[in-house]
């Protein structure tokens, strides 16, 4: 009889469900990302992120809607069209739809965006399934906001009102400095710096507010481009 003395392979983590990854995103993200480096599960997450904005949809209410369209066409000297309440309801079911497969199609931008970043360019080893398991998981906090804000939204009579920079910064004058800050989301900053730790476990580095700060130039950026555009 051959004799070996092969050592048997390190188990995997096990995979905690879905809700506990949910709330260890929050509670422990260190040892979530730890995990997900070893079980990049990214499916249930992307999945979760679309059913939080539609539920975001879901529960807004029509007038709110409506009141906002009134009150952005009559910024831009213009009246609510005849006959757009009746269309309501599409419009509602179509932003919803529209909403969610662009979270899709943005999660797996973002984790592209994000492997070649840092497990290309910076040499972090990582794979596109690992960082989208992460960029997914971290995001689902801004996913969240979209129902967590509501009592904000209807308090202001604001449907896209958020939480942002610019909610504290009312010293300002009105202009593009404050316009931009309004666009940068504080629960989307959340979110990208949550990736940048994701990204340092991935790699196995102790530091990750590099990372974070790097990856705060996404939000900010675009935040720039659109206060640039809605001028």
């Amino acid at each position: 009889m051959r004799m070996t003395d092969e050592s048997p392979l390190p188990s995997l983590p096990s995979l905690p469900s879905l809700p506990s990854r949910f709330v260890q995103v929050i509670a422990s993200p260190s040892a979530l990302f730890d995990v997900l480096r070893q079980r990049p599960a990214w499916g249930g997450a992307v999945l979760l992120g679309a059913l939080l904005l539609l539920l975001g949809a879901g529960l807004t209410p029509p007038e709110l809607l409506l009141n906002t369209m009134r009150e952005r066409l009559l910024e831009r000297g213009q009246v609510l069209p005849p006959g757009l309440e009746d269309r309501l309801g599409m419009i509602r079911v179509g932003g919803a739809v529209g909403a969610s497969v662009a979270w899709v199609i943005m999660m797996g931008l973002s984790a592209g965006l994000v492997t070649v970043v840092f497990g290309l360019l910076l040499g972090h080893g990582g794979t596109l399934r690992q960082y989208l398991a992460v960029v997914s998981h971290a995001h689902l906090i801004a996913a969240a906001s979209v129902v967590l804000i509501l009592p904000l939204r209807m308090a202001t009579q604001d449907a896209q009102v958020l939480l942002s920079l610019g909610s504290f910064a009312f010293f300002l004058e009105e202009g593009y400095l404050l316009r931009m800050l309004s666009l940068v989301d504080l629960f989307g900053l959340w979110g990208w710096m949550l990736v940048g730790l994701g990204v340092s476990r991935v790699g196995r580095k102790d530091a990750w507010v590099g990372a974070a700060m790097f990856l705060l130039l996404i939000p900010l950026a675009k935040a720039a481009v659109i206060a640039f555009f809605t001028a």
